[in-house]
């Protein structure tokens, strides 16, 4: 390829034709190549930056969502209520109906398969109690520590003592929560066929017993055969398997 190039000397122009080496042709190539290739570059981070984006939309923001639902319940299942973790006056949890007791939604529902399945077997289990709001707890509390102190004739810290083993005060009992759970039945409970099935088969619906006679150290509380917790299947059957009290259980995860 050849190019015309115009000089002036003087009152003369002349005319000169240069000819184009092949490298010229060569460096235009990469020129377009460059540009192509920084093209690409840009189109790349646009959808890399969109795929970002969509990984942090709606997906991703569920999933963080449903994990902080999850640890929220799971702290729930595993609250221990006592005198050094107590709950506030005011604190109420989402309850449902349950035979004119009220318990947490959180249980409601294997509460109900649980008792119908006791039923499939011949066994008669109804709730004797359930929530109990911190007002009514202080009322119970107090009325039990009247009683000890006036019949066993205890002094003030005696009576307190023994009363809280049975009748926690107000804002140290499990019953606030709403998943603790007495039943009861036709008659005799302690040693009763409803007895013997609840404490085999309770931990398939996420329950255990709550006050076990050989986990009085770990409980503080005396030994109650009505007394049950929810604590969702998981917890149940790992409790079962380790032998251990919500107390123990607890301290157990805390601990790895």
């Amino acid at each position: 390829m050849k190019k015309r190039r115009v000089e002036r000397y003087g009152a003369v122009d002349r005319t000169f034709e240069i000819k184009l080496d092949k490298p010229v042709r060569g460096l235009r190539a990469v020129k377009v190549f460059v540009v192509v290739l920084l093209a690409a570059l840009v189109v790349g981070l646009i959808i890399f930056g969109a795929k970002l984006y969509w990984a942090d939309g709606p997906d991703r923001k569920t999933a963080e969502t449903d994990a902080k639902i999850d640890s929220a319940v799971s702290e729930q299942l595993l609250r221990i209520v006592n005198k050094t973790n107590p709950l506030d006056k005011d604190y109420v949890p989402e309850l449902v109906e349950h035979d004119g007791y009220s318990v947490s939604v959180l249980a409601d529902e294997q509460l109900n398969a649980m008792i119908e399945a006791a039923k499939e077997k011949g066994i008669e289990l109804s709730v004797s109690s359930a929530y109990i709001s911190y007002d009514e707890q202080k009322k119970l509390y107090t009325e039990k520590y009247k009683y000890n102190r006036n019949k066993y004739n205890l002094s003030e810290v005696r009576a307190q003592a023994k009363t809280e083993s049975d009748v926690p005060q107000a804002g140290n009992s499990e019953a606030q929560t709403g998943l603790l759970v007495t039943f009861g039945t036709n008659g005799r409970f302690d040693g009763s066929k409803a007895s013997r099935w609840l404490k085999d088969n309770c931990i398939g619906f996420g329950f255990i017993w709550r006050y076990p006679t050989d986990k009085t150290d770990s409980t503080s509380m005396d030994p109650n055969q009505q007394v049950y917790r929810y604590v969702g299947t998981d917890n149940a059957q790992m409790m079962r398997s380790l032998n251990k009290s919500l107390n123990e259980y607890v301290l157990y995860i805390n601990s790895r």
